[in-house]
């Protein structure tokens, strides 16, 4: 296993003790439209982002998830004596992985692209 994946595994194995709980906080019904309609995706910032213009509302719930992850990444790179953006990423690894097929997501460059049958190909850091 690779010095990163081992972070990445610690994260979630974090997570999983409750440790970071916030970095998937739950979503609400109207999140999880949005994430099926391509509205909403993952990025590789390790935050989720807008695909499509939001209603105010829905820009309020995913605000609100971003600041529970930023959060999160914060507290578990303070612990790990790391940094927040390498928490983030580590995290946006295992985020795009999970990615399903018909959902959107975004790679460095920018560019929201739908998940087809194949993987999502991975940002050079994970």
């Amino acid at each position: 296993m690779t010095k990163r994946k081992a972070s990445i595994a610690a994260i979630f194995a974090a997570a999983a003790l409750g440790g970071i709980a916030t970095v998937a906080p739950a979503q609400s019904s109207e999140v999880q439209e949005a994430i099926a309609q391509g509205i909403v995706g993952e990025t590789a910032s390790g935050y989720l982002g807008f695909a499509q213009t939001p209603s105010p509302e829905l820009r309020a719930q995913v605000d609100a998830i971003n600041l529970g992850r930023r959060s999160a990444f914060a507290d578990l790179a303070q612990q790990r004596g790391t940094t927040r953006q390498q928490v983030a990423e580590e995290t946006a690894c295992n985020r795009l992985s999970s990615v399903d097929p018909g959902e959107v997501y975004q790679l460095r460059d920018g560019v929201w692209r739908t998940r087809g049958a194949a993987p999502i190909p991975t940002p050079p850091y994970c």
